[in-house]
Formats: structure tokens, sequence, C-alpha cells
């Protein structure tokens, strides 16, 4: 498996950070390793930095990076910038029929978010689309976390999270163009709207100081149309993270 280094903001989008109970800025890194359900695809894993703050009018966490107009503790409504999750290259298929196709790269979402967070627990939901104009669409996310924190120095946030694609931004990552289909005799495919299920659990633990080390999994459920897909061979796809955070 090749390690393949991108920039991206978090460890991984999909996943919510642990807490931060104090510091207001971390700074690491880590790798993510995933297994995507595209037909004999070489998952690379990804080797990119972690930044998480918190300041009066600006954040980052779980791959956005945001301005928050309001925030009350309790409630926070905010504009943010996000590296997409999703990505197709040509060079790591592994299939002939596709050798064709066109590259599907990964887009720069902007959106609005809005976060809950009680005693029972932590709700987020966000609506965003490509400001690159990659996939031309729309999405949006409606999620849960429960940051557990089992004492001073270990804390564990499983989650659960539906995610929403619109049949544009559906089709861009997981359906077969007409114009690829021409190119390789393949049938083309249009998924449609989709929407995915993920959940998943993120764990921290202060090994000193002031470095925290970071391992989490995520597992998705695929709508059945993008399953369907001759892209796809499966209708799961899983990722697991690790990796290391200095707090200041």
């Amino acid at each position: 498996m090749k390690m393949k280094y991108t920039v991206i903001a978090a460890l991984v989008a999909s996943l919510p950070m642990v807490a931060q109970a104090e510091s207001n800025l971390e700074i690491g890194a880590g790798a993510a390793f995933k297994n995507t359900a595209y037909r004999n695809y070489d998952d690379n894993a990804q080797v990119m930095p972690l930044i998480s703050f918190d300041y009066e009018w600006f954040y980052a966490q779980a791959g956005e990076f945001g301005f928050k107009p309001y925030d009350d503790g309790t409630n926070r409504i905010g504009t943010f910038i996000s590296m997409g999750q999703e990505e197709w290259q040509r060079s790591d298929n592994n299939n002939d029929s596709f050798k064709g196709f066109e590259n599907k790269d990964r887009a720069i979402n902007i959106g609005v978010s809005y976060r809950h967070k009680a005693t029972w627990g932590v709700i987020s939901a966000s609506i965003y689309t490509d400001v690159n104009d990659t996939y031309g669409g729309k999405g949006g996310t409606l999620g849960y976390a429960y940051p557990w924190v089992i004492n001073q120095k270990f804390a564990v946030v499983p989650s659960v999270k539906v995610k929403f694609m619109d049949s544009d931004y559906a089709n861009y990552y997981y359906g077969i163009s007409n114009k690829d289909a021409q190119k390789t005799g393949i049938n083309s495919y249009d998924t449609g709207s989709a929407t995915n299920i993920e959940v998943g659990v993120m764990s921290s633990y202060l090994i000193a100081d002031h470095w925290k080390l970071y391992a989490g999994v995520n597992y998705t459920k695929l709508d059945s149309d993008i399953k369907d897909s001759p892209l796809l061979s499966d209708d799961k796809e899983t990722v697991a993270i690790i990796g290391a955070a200095y707090k200041f």
C-alpha cells in the first residue's frame, strides 16, 4: 500500500474530534487507512496534518475551517470550508474496463453548519456545495456524538451520521457518465440522489502534559442505488486512523 500525501485539515472529516476541554490549539499529524467500495481499487494510505482550535470567531474541527458568528457555548452557527472525502483516480484503478474513465477529484466544500452541545451528547448538521464546481451539486449531514470522558487522560467518542447527496453529487463519484460509457463500452449508470449511514468511534489518550494520541474507526453503509453501480463491488466502506497532536 503506497502512501499518498494530501493537504487535509484533519485525520478524517467523517469522524468527530474528541472534545477539547482546556486547550485552544492542537497541531499534529496522522494517517488514514481507507477501504473503499470501488471495484479493484488501490486504496492509498493518506498522511495529513491535524489541526484543531476554537477561538472567539473562528474554529477548526473535524476537517472544517469555520467562521462562527454565533456561539453561546451550547449552540453554534457557522460557515465553513472543508476538503471532500470522496475521490477516484484512474491511476489507482486496477480494472482494465475502467482505464478510459475520467478522474473523480476531491472537492473543496463550502457550507453552513449548526452544533448543539448538551450533557446527553452533541448534535450537528450541515449543508454544503463544492466551491470549485467539482461535482456541481449539494450535500448535507445530520449527526450525533457522545463525548465520553473516562478519566483525565482517556476519552472515547462514539458517533452516528446520516449523509445526504443530491443526484449530481452522487453521480459524479459513483455513477458512470455517458461520456465514460461511450469511451469504454460499459453501460452508463445514474445513481440518483443517495443517503449513506456512518457509524464510528474516536478515542484520545493524553500520554504527556502536551501530547495526545488519537485512534479511531469509521464504517459507512452505502445507499443501495450507489451499491448497484458497476464502478463498485461492495456496499460498505471503512477507514481506520491513527495520529498524534501537541496541545498548546
